[in-house]
């Protein structure tokens, strides 16, 4: 029970720590986050670039190692451009390009096991509108142990990359023992990892309702800016969490290998 407490509150201090080191320079922060967006969410969605998803995949370390180096950097007031921080990263790509593959590797594996349930979800999906309550039940009812395997396949493959990219670029670590490492810390502290991201999600779903409901008040009164707003308020709460997830993965990083 203890260890259980002492693991919390040191999930609680990662995300008021994340949340002090974002609100330092916001706005630094939230143009990382667009870049982030853009480069691994937006543009592999556009027609025509959907190749450039396994090319994000190859390059999120490098980019990952970039923004964790950022963050350092702030956290111990340390001056250093980005042209320097590449340059200092650049003996690693290969490496961190290496771990992309792998991650690559893995996620066409995870897409082979669940081939036949996503086909399946998938076509249901497609005559969703011309479905009874009974046969939304149903499709329902099959999707939720799709997701439970689809989750726990992923939660192997977050151990493998939460501290990986860091241990490869900042602490000379090969690509078998990072992924390794990152394993063996995030099991150890995985109390404190997952109550810090559960703190964070709770608390980006709870400003999204908040600020939800003023949208949807000025929705009714101005329709036309309220779905503005909306859209507004829904991709700087994304641009807002992923700064802090960004911050809380460093923070990790450095709290649980700061004897690395």
């Amino acid at each position: 029970m203890a260890i259980l407490e002492s693991r919390t509150k040191t999930g609680m201090s990662w995300v008021t720590e994340s949340w002090a080191l974002f609100r330092a320079t916001p706005r630094k922060w939230l143009l990382l986050s667009l870049a982030y967006v853009g480069l691994f969410m937006l543009l592999p969605s556009i027609p025509g670039l959907q190749f450039f998803a396994f090319i994000s995949i190859l390059i999120w370390p490098v980019f990952l190692a970039i923004a964790i180096a950022l963050y350092r950097n702030a956290d111990m007031k340390k001056q250093q451009n980005l042209s320097e921080i590449i340059n200092n990263i650049k003996p690693k790509i290969s490496q961190l390009m290496a771990l992309g593959g792998a991650f690559l590797l893995y996620a066409v594996l995870i897409s082979f096991v669940l081939n036949s349930d996503l086909q399946g979800l998938t076509i249901l999906a497609q005559t969703k509108e011309r479905m009874t309550e009974s046969q939304m039940m149903s499709f329902l009812q099959k999707m939720f142990p799709v997701l439970t395997k689809l989750t726990l396949l992923l939660i192997p493959l977050m151990m493998a990359t939460w501290f990986s990219p860091m241990l490869i670029a900042f602490n000379n670590y090969s690509l078998v023992k990072a992924i390794k490492s990152s394993i063996a810390g995030s099991l150890q502290y995985l109390i404190a990892l997952t109550s810090a991201w559960l703190l964070l999600t709770v608390g980006i779903l709870a400003l999204m309702l908040i600020v939800g409901v003023v949208a949807g008040v000025i929705s009714n009164i101005v329709p036309v800016l309220g779905q503005m707003l909306m859209s507004l308020v829904v991709f700087g709460c994304l641009l807002l969490a992923t700064s802090l997830m960004l911050a809380f993965q460093y923070v990790s990083y450095r709290d649980v290998f700061r004897a690395a």
